[in-house]
């Protein structure tokens, strides 16, 4: 087995792909079904009905519950060591011009819309980046004569990076809210940012006054005001060939900052396509997929924002929708590309970052729990009983009962330097490896 994973630097070796459908596990049961069991979603069912499945710990307790936390474990690196507190200082990587400098803070900074005290859209109605860039850069040019020392950058729809340079503070020692978690609660704009120490409490406060001027400075728009959160510090990786040992091109197709933030970081090429909505662009996606293996890249990494941006919003049909657009428009493109050419099959899985229980999405909390993700692999010898992809039938795969951690991801695809017999994690299946005569 070890020899089938032998790592390759030209443009004949073994091809892998990860797709990641943000947010998709979930643990509503509507009708007795999840969405993703729900959906109509041959191609991954196709993935586990020819490969092994289980499940897999993406986040952690003592972390936020977020997808920076999720991917940058799945991808390798260990969290704890290389997560920045926040996204932002990772998300302000992905834009022009934009840098961070030991000393400085960044935070994500929603735009978002109140109804008097109570956050009625996390998202400011889905505001969209025709409208929110030009609000923005308004925004930011009247502020800096009063905060020079502030900045705001637009990163796509609702989604803002505020920076504020020179300030010394442990972003540890900040308290803000996740406003996506927080939608229908009341605040006044004192709440948003708290210190729990003089400096920081000093920060807190002139990150008030600007909220203030920001809000008087949006009255009567579809966004009025600014929510600021996940403030972190400078955001720096050691490359993926380095924590890996994998030789060959890697790529990433995804739309999300802090996705093209973790690529630069980490010395990945990336694809920017779609949005960050449940209607992105699927079939681009699944179109760059194909194109960047025929042009012999040896690992491509895709990913999907829509399930999870459909749950945030409690919506179960558009979450299903979402999840069966990306099966047939992203996931089927990649498996056609191997069912022509099998012997380039290294390895294909499927593995949501974490659960986003669309119930909870409404503004509840903790709309990303802890559970075990499930993922199915195919890589043309291990098989497994288990014939569809979801949730439940994921827990009576070879790897269900004993979830695997996210740092063995990439061992179990083959795109690490590790050996799966060594670690023990691809042990002989006791099902067979007849093909299935059935799609």
């Amino acid at each position: 087995m070890a020899d089938r994973h032998q790592f390759s630097t030209g443009a004949s070796g073994l091809r892998y792909l990860l797709f990641i459908p943000d947010g998709a596990a979930d643990l509503d049961r509507s009708g007795g079904r999840s969405p993703l069991g729900s959906a109509h979603t041959p191609y991954c069912d196709f993935l586990a009905r020819e490969g092994v499945t289980g499940r897999m710990h993406t986040l952690y307790p003592d972390l936020p519950r977020e997808s920076m936390v999720a991917q940058l474990g799945m991808l390798g690196w260990e969290p704890h060591r290389f997560y920045p507190h926040g996204r932002a200082s990772c998300e302000l990587l992905a834009l022009e011009g934009a840098d961070l400098r030991d000393g400085d803070l960044a935070f994500r900074a929603n735009l978002v819309r109140f109804s008097g005290r109570r956050l009625q859209s996390y998202s400011a109605g889905a505001i969209q980046s025709v409208v929110s860039a030009p609000l923005v850069a308004a925004l930011d040019r009247e502020l800096r004569r009063e905060f020079p020392d502030f900045e705001l950058w637009h990163n796509s729809d609702f989604r803002n990076t505020l920076v504020v340079r020179g300030v010394h503070v442990d972003p540890r020692l900040l308290h803000c809210f996740e406003p996506h978690e927080c939608q229908g609660q009341e605040f006044d704009l004192e709440q948003l940012v708290a210190g729990r120490d003089a400096a920081s409490a000093r920060l807190a406060a002139r990150i008030t006054s600007y909220l203030r001027r920001a809000a008087a400075l949006l009255a009567g728009k579809q966004a009025n005001a600014l929510f600021p959160w996940s403030a972190s510090r400078v955001f720096r990786l050691p490359a993926f060939a380095e924590i890996t040992g994998f030789e060959g091109r890697v790529a990433m197709v995804a739309f999300m900052d802090f996705l093209k933030g973790i690529a630069i970081a980490g010395g990945i090429e990336f694809v920017r396509l779609g949005n960050g909505r449940p209607d992105t662009d699927y079939r681009a996606k699944g179109g760059a997929v194909v194109d960047l293996l025929d042009a012999g890249c040896h690992f491509v990494i895709c990913h999907v924002n829509g399930p999870d941006e459909a749950s945030h919003l409690g919506d179960r049909d558009l979450k299903i929708a979402s999840l069966e657009a990306f099966d047939r428009d992203t996931v089927g493109p990649g498996v056609e590309w191997f069912l022509r050419h099998p012997e380039q099959l290294g390895g294909v899985m499927v593995m949501p970052d974490h659960y986003t229980n669309h119930s909870l999405g409404g503004g509840r909390s903790e709309a990303h729990s802890l559970d075990p993700s499930p993922f199915a692999l195919w890589n043309g010898h291990d098989r497994d009983e288990i014939v569809r992809f979801d949730e439940d039938a994921a827990l009576a795969g070879r790897f269900g009962r004993e979830p695997l951690d996210r740092l063995q991801l990439l061992e179990l695809l083959g795109v690490s330097r590790r050996r799966q017999a060594e670690e023990g994690l691809m042990a002989p299946s006791r099902a067979g490896h007849e093909r299935a005569t059935s799609r």
